[in-house]
């Protein structure tokens, strides 16, 4: 386990500081060159939390143990979630402006194999395994589709999605579902060959948000970083960190 502490400023909402859980998971959070966490999630919640004057420590576990500690209120808090009802039971959601759109990769040079245009099309394709990773979510539709996919559609869950993406290299699984952005970050990373490509569908999951843990944290403290983030949405700092992480504007609805 790693831990970054951001020193809060006085008079601050927080008594002591509160635990973030984090893993590799660029661009929006990564251990950067200076060995300090680094990534969109990580500057746009350290900015609000120098706002509030709150103190962050930033400890690395799996995404997993990451949920559990939060359910438990053995962590405080934990970036880029999707909104689902299991985890509203034990966690505050406070919008953190990024929003996450889904998309299924493929090896390029088997993507004929799959002439995906729409969901319902995976089930009319013939055997196929669908690759995943444990403890994400892909926005309610997909959520509740892979909860009872077609009979012909075999999900793999991965523990992470670079070993995801390496079955996908060698042929292991024939698809995978990844948010666009990580997968684009993780693809980059990968031997060139064989190629791999998002296939035509997108799929809005929905924003992904910052979680306090219910146990742990007030409901006053969570009330503080969601007005400290709406405030950083309307005074430009949002659009600003964007930019600067993924140098395209920020998507506006």
């Amino acid at each position: 386990m790693s831990a970054f502490v951001l020193p809060a400023l006085a008079g601050g909402v927080c008594d002591r500081p509160l635990s973030v859980g984090w893993d590799e998971w660029p661009p929006f959070h990564y251990l950067g060159r200076d060995e300090q966490v680094a990534g969109y999630s990580v500057a746009l919640l350290n900015q609000a939390a120098a706002r509030l004057g709150c103190s962050m420590n930033y400890q690395r576990l799996p995404w997993p143990r990451t949920l559990q500690q939060l359910r438990l209120g053995q962590l405080d808090a934990a970036m880029q979630a999707l909104k689902t009802p299991e985890r509203e039971a034990y966690a505050c959601f406070v919008q953190g402006y990024s929003p996450t759109l889904v998309q299924l990769w493929a090896r390029r040079d088997r993507m004929a194999r799959w002439p995906v245009r729409k969901l319902e099309d995976l089930g009319r394709l013939g055997h196929l395994r669908l690759g995943v990773t444990r403890g994400d979510s892909y926005g309610d539709m997909l959520d509740h589709w892979l909860q009872a996919p077609p009979p012909s559609v075999s999900v793999d869950v991965g523990e992470t999605l670079d070993g995801s993406f390496r079955k996908l290299q060698l042929g292991r699984i024939d698809l995978l579902l990844a948010t666009s952005i990580t997968a684009q970050r993780e693809v980059a990373r990968l031997p060139q060959s064989p190629q791999m490509v998002a296939l035509p569908p997108k799929w809005l999951a929905g924003q992904a948000y910052y979680v306090f843990s219910r146990r742990s944290v007030s409901a006053r403290q969570c009330r503080a970083f969601a007005d400290a983030l709406q405030a950083m949405r309307q005074d430009g700092t949002v659009a600003r960190l964007y930019r600067s992480q993924f140098a395209v504007p920020y998507p506006e609805r």
